[in-house]
């Protein structure tokens, strides 16, 4: 009932600095951990290095390092061991987009109607949405970015499901240490999730 109560009562009901944000552009983020990036030698297998067949004094081993890494470029097969490069490289693939500097893009959509607007605003700005964590994990799967001229930087909420925790970047959490996401408030931003971006993923995010 309570929970209810602080829902339909709306703006009234949400603290600092969800009740600022009624004219703010949201944009909803479908986020997951970056994959770990494999580096791999663009030559495959690396061979025996020249420049370290012979002891060198270190402005040589310098000078030699460079010439080693031009000549095949100029002379293909001059250092044994080093192929010519190929015609066409394969271009590399551009680096993810991050959220934060901390989680990947895997999606984003803006929100523009007034009704999801409202329940975003409304929950996220009610105490009564959020309960003491019960969980250490934070795998975050969707992310919500206001942004509003009333603030210098965006307001984001980063949530994670499978943990049942929404934390706050940009701005002093209004809910003190409660990060913990009541039932109710869980299921309202799983239902915008999964109608923006399906169903969630088997494990949860």
């Amino acid at each position: 009932m309570l929970i209810s109560l602080a829902f339909s009562a709306g703006c009234a009901s949400r603290a600092i600095p969800f009740d600022q944000l009624d004219k703010a552009q949201i944009t909803i983020y479908k986020i997951q951990a970056p994959a770990p990036v494999a580096v791999i030698s663009p030559l495959g297998t690396a061979p025996p290095n020249p420049c370290m067949l012979v002891p060198l004094p270190p402005e040589l081993q310098a000078m030699c390092l460079q010439a080693a890494q031009v000549l095949p470029t100029l002379l293909p097969g001059l250092i044994p061991g080093l192929p010519a490069p190929t015609a066409n490289p394969t271009p590399l693939a551009p680096p993810p987009m991050l959220f934060r500097a901390q989680w990947q893009i895997v999606d984003q959509r803006p929100i523009m109607d007034e009704a999801t607007r409202k329940q975003l605003l409304d929950t996220l700005g009610a105490a009564e949405s959020f309960t003491p964590r019960q969980s250490q994990c934070f795998t975050p799967g969707m992310a919500i970015s206001f942004q509003s001229p009333n603030f210098i930087e965006p307001v984001d909420v980063v949530v994670s499901f499978s943990c049942g925790i929404a934390n706050g970047f940009g701005f002093a959490w209004p809910h003190g240490t409660d990060y913990g996401l009541q039932p109710q408030s869980g299921q309202a931003l799983s239902s915008i999730y999964q109608s923006l971006f399906g169903p969630l993923p088997p494990s949860g995010v």
